[in-house]
């Protein structure tokens, strides 16, 4: 291909000509920093219809390599460009910006210096950068400024479990479609600007298409479209001006270097790729290396998200926060650059011979490129790209080789390389996102072996956290419920129960002890009996009316997760009334949650990892003061603020006395006949614990299983008796729900009336206190009682709380000034008076 310069003194005037006929002019009217032409781009034809010609950026590190901080210099320009223009401030950095584009060599020095003199925005700003050539490029802009920036890079990604906020078509695109997925879409439902980013304007009609998607839905008066290169036509301009005036809104156009376009001749179309391959007649046995960053400290956030490619394939392996894909902030700007010089530090030491290429995946170039930049002398950086050109071997040509292959997301996408001439480089590092399979990784890895380079590193940046399988326990039937624990039944011992309360009150956590189990008395067995013949329908009728609120609050693709274990023998019930009425098998997974420890979060990754695309619905037997409601509440906004999934803490549950949830079966204060025999009505699993000696940082949350008890155990009795009169309550279940209550909201009433009796009872530790019929027979089962409260003498629901009440020789004292039937108060041992 030849340059043919018109205007040879002012260089303002450039003909292409790239194959064949196909030729383009470009007529440079701005050009601030003076870059020349030829240190911007070459040129290519492209295997495409709608546009046949591209300009192969030797700035961006995608199909040139190019020095790492060559590329993250120009995200300086450009945001120098932007504080010029937007707000008129001179920042005295364009000598230094300058020098570096026309010598790549002091562009290490200079960076270096400037990337600790960050630009200070006057007011909150928006930069989203364009998938897939942009996103490092975006993200190098945001890079420049110390606070009040916000980063999102588009993506082609199909994210499952979140829908896009903003839908729009990049029109020339060999790949069209983006997706938009912010996690905090505060700043975009703001008034803040908006700044698009990428690396070249043709027509500007995806910046358009974009700004009208954002205005349809987030309004705003002003947008910025930054670019390093411009070349809208008069005609593209003056639309430019229209949707100004159509949407009342200011749109600022900013590049390093604009003109316009004359393009001759047609797209080259079905030519043989000649190039393709050429280097590999001598191939060599490269040395294949992996490196997991995990493996060797957290070095990223993860996002659990999972992706669908479009072959319907799931990958569950997580997301980097720091990649920008669903929004970063200027707060994670620091950690972010520590992170990847850690981790740059360390590859340098795994570096073989002075030249190493260093490669990024699709749109997971900025971290990489990042990286890159920390690991030395010697160094070039380019990505992989869905970008299709012809290659030509010729010195003024865009792409003198290429490789393709399928990719290690999408085998349905093809994927390129271009331009590695063979045994030009004695090593190369191959950064991905997430790790894949073999499979899907070997059409890449062949590729790199055919390039004459004997050392190859494979650098995963994240994979999956690989729970242990979960155990088999319990006595339900496996189909009802998977427990999400840990079997410890063979290392650890349960403790009488008065030296359980005196540990638990001088400071030892209840989840690090157990109880011991008994084996249930006559007594507690006809209680029970005669508990769940009284209740059965009254059961039934409160499993069916949660169990619709569950389908019609959360839908059909929706799963089970109790809270073991007083919620474990609820979320079976409720599987199985909505089988019964819907025809539907809901998966139903039981895990721990722990007041003062949280949720068990490698049970909820588990889940999400096998079910990505369902949502959760987390089930409990009843509430007493709305303590686990308020743990669950907590654990849900910390695990989105950690893996930045978002888990709806509506917690479901049969009975709510204490006013505490939305989603209940009733809150009527009664005996669920599960409450009376601990192990023995709740699948022969034991409370859950939680201590480090037993319970690593992979493992789920243990438990006991009481095989033992079998001969005792009621657990299925207990779910078959209420499911057999599923039939007969669905007139009540229809009457309850057309009804209704006036308000479901929680209004915590139950709280309030438990802190009138702390206050009366002078109880400094209000979990000493455990309100409702359920909480106070648990009292009673295992616990130290000082004395029992009850609101009126002739409840028959409390037939029961007297009758252990009596056995145990515990107090029962009338008190009428409580929401709830019952209450049940524990001895504080260390207080001589109380």
């Amino acid at each position: 291909m030849k340059e043919k310069t018109l205007q040879t003194c002012l260089q303002r005037k450039h003909t292409y000509n790239i194959k064949n006929d196909l030729s383009v002019t470009i007529n440079i009217t701005k050009n601030p920093y003076q870059i020349p032409m030829e240190k911007l781009f070459l040129m290519a034809a492209r295997k495409n219809k709608k546009r046949g010609f591209l300009f192969v950026s030797k700035l961006l590190g995608k199909h040139i390599p190019v020095l790492p901080q060559l590329s993250l210099l120009i995200g300086w320009a450009m945001a120098e460009q932007y504080m010029k223009e937007v707000y008129k401030k001179d920042l005295f950095k364009s000598q230094s910006l300058k020098k570096a584009l026309m010598n790549a060599v002091d562009c290490v020095s200079i960076y270096d210096d400037l990337k600790e003199k960050q630009f200070h925005l006057p007011e909150p700003v928006l930069f989203i950068g364009f998938a897939e050539t942009a996103t490092a490029l975006g993200h190098a802009v945001f890079d420049c400024f110390s606070k009040d920036a916000t980063y999102i890079h588009t993506t082609r990604e199909n994210i499952l479990g979140l829908n896009s906020l903003i839908y729009f078509e990049e029109e020339h695109s060999h790949a069209t479609s983006h997706h938009f997925y912010p996690l905090n879409n505060e700043l975009l439902a703001s008034k803040a600007p908006v700044v698009l980013i990428d690396d070249e304007i043709t027509t500007g009609k995806t910046a358009i298409n974009i700004i009208e998607a954002i205005q349809k839905t987030y309004p705003r008066k002003e947008y910025a479209v930054l670019s390093i290169l411009d070349w809208r036509n008069s005609q593209d301009r003056k639309r430019y001006d229209a949707l100004e005036e159509k949407l009342g809104i200011k749109v600022h156009t900013i590049s390093l270097v604009s003109g316009e376009i004359e393009v001759e001749g047609k797209p080259i179309v079905d030519e043989e790729n000649t190039s393709v391959q050429k280097t590999i007649d001598k191939p060599i046995d490269s040395e294949i290396n992996m490196y997991k960053c995990q493996e060797n400290g957290s070095f990223f956030k993860t996002l659990l998200f999972s992706s669908k490619d479009a072959q319907g394939k799931i990958n569950t392996c997580p997301y980097l926060k720091e990649t920008g894909r669903f929004g970063i902030t200027s707060k994670d700007r620091e950690s972010t650059d520590l992170t990847c010089k850690k981790i740059g530090k360390i590859l340098e030491k795994k570096r073989k011979g002075q030249k190493t290429l260093c490669v990024g995946t699709g749109e997971f170039m900025y971290i990489p490129m990042k990286i890159a930049s920390y690991m030395g002398e010697g160094i070039r950086y380019q990505s992989t790209t869905r970008s299709p050109i012809y290659a030509y071997d010729s010195p003024d040509y865009g792409a003198k080789n290429t490789f393709a292959f399928e990719s290690i997301d999408d085998p349905s996408v093809m994927n390129y390389l271009y331009n590695i001439p063979y045994e030009h480089y004695d090593a190369l590092f191959l950064f991905l996102e997430r790790a894949v399979t073999k499979e899907r990784l070997d059409p890449l890895l062949k590729v790199l072996k055919t390039l004459g380079i004997a050392y190859i590193t494979i650098v995963i940046c994240i994979e999956e956290n690989y729970t242990e399988k979960p155990s088999e326990m319990g006595s339900y039937n496996k189909e009802e419920v998977t427990f999400l624990l840990k079997d410890i039944s063979n290392i650890m011992q349960e403790r009488e129960t008065k030296e359980r309360e005196e540990a638990i009150q001088s400071g030892v956590h209840y989840s690090e002890m157990l109880p011991i189990e008994y084996k249930p008395s006559s007594e507690y067995i006809d209680l029970f009996q005669e508990s769940l013949k009284e209740s059965a329908k009254k059961l039934a009728t409160a499993v069916g009316i949660v169990a619709e609120k569950i389908i019609k609050n959360r839908g059909k693709n929706t799963i089970i997760v109790s809270l073991a274990r007083a919620g474990t023998p609820i979320g079976i019930l409720i599987k199985r009334y909505i089988a019964y009425k819907y025809d539907l098998q809901f998966p139903h997974y039981s895990i721990s949650i722990i007041r003062g420890k949280g949720m068990d979060e490698n049970a909820i990754k588990y889940i999400l990892k096998n079910h990505p695309d369902k949502a959760i619905q987390f089930v409990d037997g009843w509430t007493g003061k709305g303590a686990i409601t308020k743990v669950l509440e907590k654990a849900c906004s910390a695990f989105e603020e950690k893996y930045g999934i978002h888990l709806n803490d509506d917690l479901a549950v049969l009975a709510d006395p204490g006013y505490c949830v939305s989603t209940f079966g009733t809150r009527e204060d009664f005996l669920i006949a599960s409450a009376c025999l601990n192990s023995t009505v709740s699948g022969l699993v034991s409370r859950t614990v939680h201590r480090k000696d037993l319970i690593g940082p992979n493992d789920f949350h243990g438990a006991k299983y009481y095989k033992e008890l079998g001969d005792a155990d009621v657990s299925n009795l207990f779910i078959d008796t209420i499911t057999k009169e599923f039939s007969v309550v669905e007139e009540a279940i229809s009457e309850a729900l057309q009804k209704g209550e006036r308000s479901t909201a929680p209004t915590w009433v139950g709280l309030k009336d438990i802190e009138k009796m702390q206050e009366k009872f002078k109880i400094n530790n209000i979990n000493l206190i455990k309100p409702g019929i359920g909480e106070t027979t648990r009292v009673l089962l295992r616990r130290v009682p000082w004395k029992i409260l009850i609101k009126e003498n002739k409840n028959p629901n409390l037939k029961h709380i007297l009758l252990l009440a009596k056995e145990k020789n515990v107090p029962v004292e009338i008190y009428p000034d409580m929401t709830y039937q019952c209450c049940g108060l524990i001895k504080p041992l260390k207080e001589k008076k109380i």
